[in-house]
């Protein structure tokens, strides 16, 4: 492999209910999984970073804190919609 430029910054497409589904997964679910805590500093480092660019990319978009029941409701729209998203392996 020759050396690649890993700080290139690269554009993913994904639509806003995929990311707020992304973001809860990895804000509010991945500190209770057990495999988090045996990741290394480097791969935590990467999940926190990763959260807090698909933080701002949803705030930049327009979705900010909700009241609760409000907020609930978004994220299960949100999952509804990523039942729609083709998933190749499971093709």
């Amino acid at each position: 492999m020759k050396n690649k430029d890993l700080a290139k910054t690269v554009a993913l497409d994904i639509s806003i209910g995929h990311l707020l589904v992304v973001w809860d997964v990895l804000a509010n679910n991945s500190k209770a999984l057990p495999f988090v805590e045996s990741l290394g500093d480097e791969e935590k480092r990467a999940i926190w970073a990763l959260q807090d660019r698909c933080e701002k990319c949803l705030t930049d978009n327009g979705i900010r804190a909700r009241p609760q029941a409000e907020w609930n409701s978004l994220i299960e729209s949100a999952r509804v919609h990523c039942k729609k998203i083709p998933v190749e392996f499971l093709e």
